[in-house]
């Protein structure tokens, strides 16, 4: 999907979607301070895992033209959701619901989905959501519907310390378990997937290995 079509289905999404607001990931280090109300109640029907938010995702902090901007990218795969802690994998598969009411059932299943956030470091920063994407073996990616979650999303401004987040929704045939590079703009996380796929790795063969 170019830009120009990406930027059409998010004005799209942005007037018709009515999101709650959302805190922070559980135990992640985004900068919002509130956490949503009526949460789900813990699934704590079969321990899974203990992985954090922040060991599912990578971060990138801005510079030059987007300096005053962080961006965290975090995987909402369930084969890593559910290698996580009790109130991390109820939080996401909370986020998770939202993706049946933005997106058609036939195609939902073949995105892969992920919760980004855009983090004020400075007073009064801008950011364009159309802008990021992903690179994964040398190709360039785009997302194909971006969900609002944070109410305040549309507004594409953020204060000091305050984030707002999105699911964005990449073509399914991503390789998470490539080398896959997020940027937006002059910002890359360049290899720190690496560090996100060796974390899920480990998780799993500690669960497999009882």
């Amino acid at each position: 999907m170019t830009r120009a079509a990406l930027v059409a289905v998010l004005a799209a999404a942005l007037s018709c979607a009515a999101p709650r607001e959302e805190g922070p990931p559980p135990g992640g280090a985004a900068a919002t301070p509130t956490v949503a109300e009526g949460a789900a109640p813990a699934d704590t029907s079969r321990v899974r895992g203990t992985l954090r938010s922040e060991d599912l995702g990578i971060r990138m902090v801005g510079d030059g033209a987007t300096a005053g901007l962080q961006i965290d990218v975090t995987t909402l795969s369930e084969t890593a959701v559910e290698l996580a802690s009790d109130d991390v994998r109820t939080y996401f598969r909370d986020l998770k619901k939202r993706i049946p009411d933005a997106v058609p059932a036939a195609e939902a299943s073949r995105l892969e989905p992920f919760l980004v956030g855009f983090t004020g470091i400075e007073k009064e920063v801008s950011f364009d959501p159309t802008r990021l994407e992903l690179r994964s073996e040398g190709s360039t990616t785009y997302p194909r519907y971006i969900v609002p979650v944070s109410p305040a999303f549309d507004r594409r401004l953020v204060g000091l310390y305050q984030t707002v987040y999105a699911i964005y929704l990449f073509p399914a045939e991503v390789d998470l378990t490539a080398t896959l590079e997020f940027r937006y703009g002059e910002l890359s996380s360049g290899v720190a997937w690496r560090g996100v796929v060796d974390r899920i790795q480990r998780a799993k063969a500690r669960l497999e290995g009882g």
